[in-house]
Order: C-alpha cells, then structure tokens, then sequence
C-alpha cells in the first residue's frame, strides 16, 4: 500500500492548531523532558518549520544523529478521558478539498524524522496554561518505525487504505475497522479529520524505551 495521497498541500487553517495550549505543553517538556533525559534541544520558533513537521532539534545519547522532531498532544483530552490511542492524522477539509494528513504528507515528511507523543493531564480543567498540567506521558516514535509497522498491518489486510478514507469522508460511518486498528472520523470538527488510532501500548513498544512518565 501507499502512505502518500495525491493532495494539494497548503498552511492549516488557524482553527486547527491551538496554539496556546501547544506552547503550554512545549513549555512543559522543555522543563520536565528535554533537559532531563536529551543531550541538547533547539526548539524552532519559525512558524513555516513548524507548519513543515519541526518542532525541535534534538540529539539523544541512545539515537544516532540529530532528530527533528514534531511534537503531537493530545490537549483536547487532557481533562477527559485518559486516552489509550493516539491519533495519527490522515486526511482533513480546507474548505471542500480533502488534504493529505501530517501521517502521509510527503512534503512533511521529507522533514520529520521523529513524532513525540504526549499525553498531558490536568485535574479535571480544560488545558489552558503549562500550570494546568499535573502529569504527562510522552513516547519518541520514529517516522521510520511507525510507518514501517503500519505497513505491516496493512500487509495483512485486503483493504486499502485510500478506499477506507474515501468511506469515511463520503458516507456517514464515523469508525471503521482496518488491519486491527481503528480509522475515525471527528464530524464535528470544523476540518472534519480522519484519523488513524494506534494503541498507547503498541507506541510504547516502538519507542523502543525512550518513553517518559513526566
């Protein structure tokens, strides 16, 4: 199968990326994450890099070279339910045409070498500053591996991927099943994203020990 959808790429819409409580989860990795357990950090305040997949440079003892990597939170849950998934985003609206999700993006992905995953939590109010933040778990997946173990699963199946999106984007299932894993669309979101869940589990076994109870 293929990751990589033919879709015209363009800037997310400001609807889509919450920027004040990014910056309060990347304020606390700054504090409680990188210091403690990387060699060195740069984060990147150019908004054109972080549109293009980087967040942060960073080298660690155990990984060789230097990664870039496109930190991903779960904020919108963090005073819900504790997430057993993460979402991995594979398609979304801008307007009336569908765009490639930061999963298969080609252009992306060209840059990302590493997604760091977190799942922050607060004690029970919606997640506004880095003071709201009592506890996190965050994994470092490399694109390599992920994609390399999604291929896998997909090996498996006799459905395609693309044929599942388009399922969803034009009928009114909201969940379907696909290799063992859940492929979800959130109808209520103004950029109507379909997004692929991988267990909390299974993130942990590929971020081969370098996840973190923060």
């Amino acid at each position: 199968m293929q990751f990589g959808m033919d879709m015209a790429r363009n800037s997310r819409p400001a609807f889509c990326r919450d920027s004040h409580r990014e910056r309060a989860v990347a304020e606390y990795l700054d504090y409680h994450l990188y210091p403690k357990h990387f060699q060195s950090t740069n984060r990147v305040n150019d908004k054109a890099r972080q549109l293009a997949g980087i967040d942060l440079f960073a080298t660690h003892k155990d990984i060789d070279g230097e990664m870039k990597i496109d930190e991903k939170a779960a904020t919108s849950w963090a005073h819900k339910k504790d997430l057993q998934t993460f979402a991995f985003e594979l398609q979304w609206m801008l307007g009336d045409e569908a765009m490639g999700g930061w999963f298969i993006d080609k252009e992306r992905l060209k840059e990302t070498t590493h997604w760091m995953c977190i799942w922050p939590r607060t004690a029970g109010q919606p997640l506004n500053l880095v003071e709201d933040i009592v506890r996190a778990e965050a994994a470092l997946i490399s694109v390599r591996v992920l994609r390399r173990w999604v291929r896998k699963k997909a090996s498996n199946s006799s459905e395609f991927l693309e044929d599942m999106i388009e399922r969803l984007r034009n009928g009114t299932e909201d969940e379907l099943q696909w290799a063992g894993l859940r492929i979800r669309i959130s109808r209520n979101l103004p950029e109507k994203p379909i997004n692929l869940l991988i267990p909390r589990d299974v993130l942990r076994v590929l971020s081969e020990g370098n996840h973190w109870d923060l």
